[in-house]
């Protein structure tokens, strides 16, 4: 059971000034490292929200979800302790998932949107390393212009062959292609295009995805709790 003054100064924290100067240490040490503890616990809870819901080529985003424990002090007014958790400004774009919003693209450029078909046809899977975008812009096959292919179907079936035969990526429509299957026959010329990446697009909307928020909900509902269990490890 907690004690009478833990149990005070939890139900009438402006009652903490009629504490003995020993007892208010006790109480600072004890809301300190519940502070702590909760933002560690915070940090764990949305590293497994992220792991689990958001697409990672590895472990970098996690890694800058970080949190700053307050330091021991002897007094500070019980509202000043304070702990905090969230993200590194090296992964900012986890801000905007949590948030929601408008994705540009900071050159001004189009957007690069991978196709399910870039992640190997999982959506949830990260983009294969051979499909990175800086990879793939060094693949781009020539085709000439439209006036000097002749007209537009022989520009792009130029283009296509091309990209079939040396394995190259061809840009259509403000879209990455790779062309299997190209096939020709008399007069006739069949092939397959697979869009890999999207380049059409100046912004996308990203949804409203609170993955810090969530992970902070348990922590906070059982701050009780983890002070009484902090006082008892202090002897209170």
């Amino acid at each position: 059971m907690p004690t009478a003054a833990t149990r005070m100064v939890i139900s009438d924290p402006e009652s903490f000034h009629l504490l003995t100067t020993d007892m208010k240490e006790m109480i600072i040490k004890g809301a300190i490292a519940t502070v702590n503890t909760q933002a560690a616990l915070t940090r764990k809870n949305a590293v497994k929200i992220v792991q689990d819901n958001f697409t990672l080529r590895n472990n970098f985003t996690t890694s800058q979800i970080q949190f700053q424990q307050m330091p021991q002090t002897r007094f500070i007014a019980l509202e000043h302790i304070t702990s905090r958790v969230g993200i590194t400004e090296r992964a900012g774009y986890m801000a905007r998932q949590e948030t929601g919003g408008v994705r540009k693209n900071e050159s001004g450029n189009n957007l690069a949107i991978p196709t399910n078909r870039a992640r190997g046809g999982n959506r949830g899977s990260p983009v294969l390393k051979n499909n990175y975008l800086s990879k793939l812009k060094k693949l781009q096959s020539a085709g000439g212009g439209h006036a000097e292919a002749g007209s537009h179907r022989a520009w792009l079936v130029r283009k296509a062959y091309i990209a079939a035969k040396h394995g190259l990526v061809m840009r259509y429509n403000n879209r990455l292609f790779t062309v299997q299957n190209f096939e020709k026959s008399g007069g006739r010329v069949s092939f397959k295009m697979n869009q890999i990446y999207g380049l059409n697009l100046s912004e996308t909307v990203t949804p409203q995805n609170e993955w810090l928020w969530k992970a902070s909900e348990k922590p906070a509902a059982d701050a009780e709790n983890i002070f009484i269990s902090q006082m008892k490890k202090l002897g209170m």
